[in-house]
């Protein structure tokens, strides 16, 4: 079978699996997160834009941890893995690009569900803010843990929660209507 072909079956059968499942949110955020882990991270041009939190916010926030939990598992990590395997080689500029993402990052995520369900009832920008401050802290004691010259990003950092924060802010309005 031609690898394209097997790159659009799995295509499709995302979009279809999101519709079946819920509608245009669930739909926009398996866009977005197959936009950034299968074309977007390949070439990465612009660093530090949210695309998996944002899902996650969204997803989390209009279904319950039923849908939202295997939304991190197979729309994260399994439907991208097979995607990006069945491209191959193709496209890739951006160096620190990973074909299959497992790992740290899941558990990451996984428990980012649980916090985004337990406070959706909080306004979106707090929301984003929170989000962005718990992934931050778990990669930075990852990163402190694990290797033995860590150097701490701090500027990047900062520049990644101004940015992601005024998305939410300026996006405010589109967000709720969503999620509502």
């Amino acid at each position: 079978m031609n690898k394209y072909y097997l790159y659009f079956l799995v295509l499709s059968l995302s979009i279809l699996i999101a519709c079946l499942l819920g509608g245009s949110v669930f739909v926009l955020a398996t866009g977005l997160i197959l936009f950034d882990r299968c074309l977007f991270g390949r070439v990465k041009i612009i660093h530090g834009i949210e695309f998996t939190t944002i899902s996650l916010m969204m997803v989390s926030i209009k279904y319950d941890l039923f849908v939202s939990i295997p939304f991190c598992i197979f729309v994260l990590y399994v439907f991208p893995a097979i995607i990006n395997l069945s491209l191959g080689e193709r496209l890739i500029t951006n160096k620190e690009f990973m074909m299959v993402r497992i790992g740290f990052g899941l558990i990451v995520h996984l428990l980012s569900v649980f916090i985004i369900f337990y406070l959706k009832t909080i306004d979106v920008f707090l929301l984003m803010g929170i989000m962005l401050l718990f992934g931050h802290t778990l990669y930075t004691l990852k990163g402190k843990m694990t290797q033995n010259n860590f150097i701490l990003d701090s500027p990047g950092i900062i520049i990644n929660i101004i940015f992601n924060l005024s998305l939410a802010f300026f996006f405010h309005s589109f967000w709720l209507s969503l999620l509502i």
